[in-house]
């Protein structure tokens, strides 16, 4: 099980501790993972409102100076921050990278564009464990044929060309299933399911063959026939046993 862990890197000289300028109205929070667009690890910073709605964005540390009027206005579509603000917030993330005051994140790029944290994931993610394996009959496996589109919650990935694939005990979960069993509904449904499933991701917990963007794998879920369906892929210990 991944933990975020707030960490302090060693430093040659003991520094000062710099208060945060932006205090009043931000909590800023330095972060550290990997991010595609770089081969090694790298920064990110998310700055979070204390005004109402505490919404955040994270971005990444290389680009707050290029990139400084861009993420200006972003800021100040939720929140309060003057230019001179910014300018301060950005020299503080820069004692937090030098003096090694940040958080390990598995993936930066799920943070940066709303996936669900850590804690969350795993949370939620027990919550499907929990429902998957309480109703195993809503889950057939493909070599039993039994799987029927529009009843079925789901199909356990037990042939031979699936296993391989996606390792043993893999699960494709419907997406109509999982916004049963995560009480999503309403308009916005869609976009949380998907915050939650890149969360899953970058925890680990999404299986991800295909180079698609969708994170739903292609499926045959009867042995039967060729038909192909869109499943979320999670690896479950104990659905089909006895």
């Amino acid at each position: 099980m991944l933990t975020l862990v707030k960490e302090r890197g060693n430093v040659n000289t003991p520094s000062k501790e710099m208060p945060n300028p932006v205090a009043a109205l931000w909590e800023i929070e330095l972060l550290y993972g990997k991010h595609p667009s770089y081969s090694e690890l790298t920064y990110g910073v998310k700055f979070t409102t204390r005004l109402e709605g505490n919404a955040s964005k994270c971005y990444l540390v290389v680009d707050l100076r290029e990139r400084f009027d861009e993420f200006l206005r972003e800021l100040n579509v939720f929140g309060s921050m003057e230019k001179a603000e910014f300018h301060k917030a950005i020299d503080y993330v820069k004692h937090l990278k030098i003096n090694g005051i940040f958080k390990r994140v598995p993936n930066l790029l799920t943070v940066m564009e709303g996936a669900a944290s850590a804690d969350e994931s795993f949370e939620l993610f027990e919550m499907v464990v929990e429902s998957v394996l309480s109703d195993p009959d809503a889950y057939p496996s493909i070599s039993s044929d039994a799987f029927k589109s529009g009843e079925s919650s789901g199909v356990i990935l037990d042939t031979e060309q699936y296993v391989s694939k996606y390792g043993a005990n893999a699960v494709g979960v419907t997406t109509e299933a999982l916004f049963e069993i995560l009480n999503l509904d309403g308009s916005t449904k869609s976009t949380r399911l998907l915050e939650i499933t890149r969360g899953w991701l970058g925890q680990g917990l999404l299986l991800k063959q295909s180079r698609q963007a969708r994170l739903q794998e292609p499926i045959k879920p009867n042995a039967s026939t060729k038909e192909v369906k869109r499943f979320y892929i999670l690896r479950i210990d104990g659905l089909g046993q006895e």
